[in-house]
């Protein structure tokens, strides 16, 4: 089994982004696409390094999780 998607924080980093999308958006405030992209690309590569179990869409509890 894994972790319950929300703690996720890959989901978490492309929830924030898309946020971050939005308000940009709205605002007229703009980064460029090639730093949004750029930053994102890092960020999302760093996670992918650092996380040790999958991601379980169901509700139930992961077995082992150690609480």
């Amino acid at each position: 089994m894994g972790k319950r998607y929300w703690e996720s924080k890959t989901l978490w980093v492309n929830v924030i982004a898309f946020v971050a999308m939005l308000v940009q958006s709205q605002t007229g405030y703009a980064v460029s696409p090639e730093v949004e992209v750029g930053i994102l690309g890092v960020v999302n590569i760093i996670l992918r390094i650092v996380t040790k179990e999958p991601v379980s869409w169901d509700s139930a509890p992961t077995e082992g999780a150690g609480n």
